[in-house]
């Protein structure tokens, strides 16, 4: 079974020492949002992306979990 894929919109942009830690994830910034699209194994590894987001003083907006069969938009 394939890990569950998710969508985090964070408001402005994601500092270089978070994004360093997020490799595994597609980083967009679509202007006043970043907004990150990837698989993450478990609720612990959601619930510590979380975490760090607001460890770095950033206002998460939105974390939502994708149905199956959507895949994550991919920039161009």
């Amino acid at each position: 079974m394939p890990e569950p894929t998710y969508q985090v919109r964070v408001s402005g942009v994601i500092p270089d020492e978070l994004l360093t830690e997020l490799q595994d994830l597609t980083v967009s910034v679509e202007p006043p949002e970043t907004v990150l699209h990837g698989s993450l194994p478990d609720q612990s590894a959601v619930v510590g992306l979380i975490s760090r987001i607001h460890g770095l003083g950033l206002r998460l907006i939105e974390v939502r979990r994708l149905p199956a069969s959507e895949e994550p938009e991919r920039p161009l």
